[in-house]
């Protein structure tokens, strides 16, 4: 018997959100859900706990895979949130309080109820400031996940020749995994996407067996210095800031559970001031990063299964300003290079906004 067509998960969600067959998923503003989130291990954690997790799962078919694993119908329903930021927008995380919820916000509004709130059969308009006072919305806390290193960092994952994923975070700490239930240290979780559209039967089996084995995966820290990488599981890992073209006779393979410097601010700085006076090529800033296999070995990028490219947008910025402005885009009054600077990421931090210690409603 064939399986039903799966439905787009951000309409699907509003659906259920609207249809009020779950208990704790509801609307908690015109532009925002809340959905129950108590963890697996809890004594009291029920199958009305995590029916909205299990019926994604009936729905999306992985439910023959998994059939009464909790946990990854959970970790598959926020990977799909998680790959879906152009509908949904985390802005509050209440998953360790005494009453586990998360609260996400709807910015796509061709996806969600605030452009159809009028006509949403489970919030009328005339009842819906009364089921805003009865769901109040207690006050924002801070994003555990922004601090005062926090960096713009652009990512993208690529499954061989496919872009599976690209996104934006604010982050001092990535956590890159696969159905992890907990992220660790107040990291950023980002899932890698399931094979899912792939169409190579090959290519589907050997990427699952690594995505299998990177279940913690690898974990990204902005510190003072640099970028740094932690490698999590037994999978191997492989990082470089090279052109992927290039093979090295040593490539650089994470140590697992060992701290690496995977990009070293002080080195792109005086690349980039070299490169400025004519004395040395461009610098690299992509992190590539590569899983299962051996990178880079001279062989092309594409014919990679795993690859993940992370891009610190605030080195981009400084070198798209070299390129286009000329000297005077790194005279001393802006970027000159501070080699001498006490702290080279306070100097970084200067040429960034102000961090985000809350959200506004």
């Amino acid at each position: 018997m064939e399986r039903p067509h799966k439905p787009p998960f951000a309409s699907w969600l509003i659906e259920q959100v609207k249809s009020g067959q779950y208990e704790g998923l509801r609307y908690v503003a015109p532009n925002r859900i809340r959905i129950p989130w108590k963890h697996n291990s809890k004594s009291d954690c029920s199958d009305v706990d995590t029916k909205i997790f299990r019926e994604w799962a009936v729905v999306s078919g992985k439910i023959s895979v998994y059939p009464n694993n909790k946990a990854k119908w959970k970790t598959n329903f926020r990977c799909n949130l998680n790959n879906h930021e152009q509908h949904f927008k985390l802005i509050e995380d209440n998953s360790k309080t005494e009453d586990p919820h998360k609260i996400y916000e709807i910015i796509n509004t061709k996806s969600g109820c605030l452009t159809e709130y009028f006509q949403c059969p489970t919030v009328q308009r005339n009842n819906f400031s009364d089921a805003i006072v009865k769901n109040a919305v207690p006050p924002l806390q801070v994003n555990p996940y922004l601090s005062y290193r926090n960096i713009d960092l652009e990512v993208s994952i690529h499954y061989k020749n496919r872009q599976m994923l690209k996104t934006l975070v604010n982050t001092a700490r990535l956590q890159l995994h696969y159905f992890q239930e907990a992220c660790e240290n107040n990291s950023y979780p980002l899932c890698f996407p399931t094979t899912e559209g792939l169409r190579d039967c090959k290519q589907i089996e050997y990427t699952n067996r690594i995505l299998n084995s990177i279940q913690r995966g690898l974990l990204l820290e902005v510190h003072e210095s640099g970028i740094y990488g932690i490698r999590q599981d037994t999978c191997r890992m492989f990082a470089s800031i090279e052109k992927p073209s290039m093979a090295q006779a040593h490539p650089k393979k994470l140590p697992q559970n060992t701290k690496m410097e995977l990009f070293n601010f002080q080195k792109f700085c005086y690349e980039l001031k070299q490169f400025k006076e004519n004395k040395g090529g461009s610098p690299n800033y992509t992190i590539t990063i590569c899983f299962g296999e051996i990178f880079p070995d001279g062989k092309p990028l594409e014919k990679k299964l795993i690859v993940v490219q992370v891009v610190p947008l605030i080195f981009q910025n400084f070198h798209e300003m070299a390129l286009s402005e000329g000297a005077s885009s790194l005279n001393s009054a802006n970027i000159s290079l501070q080699l001498s600077h006490n702290s080279l990421y306070e100097f970084i931090s200067s040429q960034l906004s102000p961090p985000t210690t809350e959200f506004s409603q």
